[in-house]
């Protein structure tokens, strides 16, 4: 969702002729793709997180 939220803000900010902003909300997207560790499939499973845990 954050991803597609910044590529949004990138293309209105492209839009408005607000490269500077752009060219941020780019870089910020090649960070979060790049992140080491970025596991998505870990994240989503809340449920097995929590029974692990004992809850």
């Amino acid at each position: 969702m954050l991803l597609g939220q910044l590529a949004d803000g990138m293309r209105a900010a492209l839009a408005a002729g607000d490269i500077e902003a752009a060219r941020i909300a780019h870089e910020t997207i090649g960070r979060l793709l790049g992140a080491p560790g970025a596991d998505a499939a870990g994240v989503i499973d809340l449920a097995a997180e929590r029974s692990r845990r004992g809850g």
